[in-house]
């Protein structure tokens, strides 16, 4: 893809909480601006050629492309879209996304490009969302005592079939599920920007012993813990 309309797109770095990206017409990124690479915990050498699927919840990476679609198949632009982005330490934020069709010098729609930034920024946020940022932040602050599904339900004042209804419309998976992908966010956060050992990880992350993480790590990025630093 042509990037010559984004000459200066390395302004894009110079601006906390806020990510920017290029796609081509596949989903695939061409560039991204340092916070999109720190949320997506890698180097932007390495999320080029990507897809948003690989570095991101499932459930949420399929939302980004599904409207990556939507927005080349119509050309119109989507403005501040809420939805749920996971940062770098696992912590899981309403942000106000927009998508623009990019059309090239030939007037041809050759991908997308967008940015996104969290709601706060934009003032208080929605009701409707703050049952699910009390949840989500409670369970963050608590992964490593253990946090329980009973336990969110609680803290939101919700009986356990509301929290399920409450987190799965919003995130197509079950509060445990979200608990898991929560704890193997973080893991994966500190393996790669702490010095921890590998078993103090588990400990911070709510496992009670090293083998039922390292099992849940395997199964979720196929990999041992310790793959993911020189020194484990």
């Amino acid at each position: 893809m042509d990037l010559t309309a984004f000459a200066d797109r390395r302004l894009w770095d110079l601006i906390d909480h806020v990510s920017f990206w290029v796609k081509d017409r596949a989903g695939c990124f061409v560039w991204v601006n340092r916070n999109l690479a720190e949320q997506a915990q890698a180097s932007r050498a390495a999320i080029l050629g990507t897809k948003d699927s690989d570095w991101f919840f499932n459930e949420l990476a399929d939302v980004y492309m599904e409207d990556d679609v939507t927005v080349l198949k119509t050309q119109q632009a989507i403005i501040n879209k809420p939805e749920l982005v996971m940062s770098a330490d696992g912590e899981v934020v309403w942000h106000a996304t927009s998508k623009f069709p990019y059309v090239d010098v030939s007037g041809e729609v050759a991908g997308t490009y967008g940015m996104s930034q969290p709601m706060v920024a934009l003032g208080d946020l929605p009701a409707e969302y703050a049952d699910l940022s009390l949840i989500v932040s409670y369970a963050r602050e608590h992964l490593t005592a253990g946090v329980t599904v009973e336990a969110m339900a609680r803290k939101a004042n919700m009986s356990l079939s509301t929290l399920e209804r409450t987190v799965a419309r919003h995130l197509k998976i079950t509060p445990l599920k979200l608990l898991q992908r929560m704890r193997m966010h973080r893991a994966r956060h500190l393996l790669t920007t702490s010095h921890l050992k590998v078993g103090e990880i588990a400990l911070e992350c709510g496992y009670e012993s090293f083998s039922s993480f390292s099992r849940a790590f395997r199964q979720s990025y196929g990999c041992a813990p310790g793959s993911l630093r020189s020194v484990s």
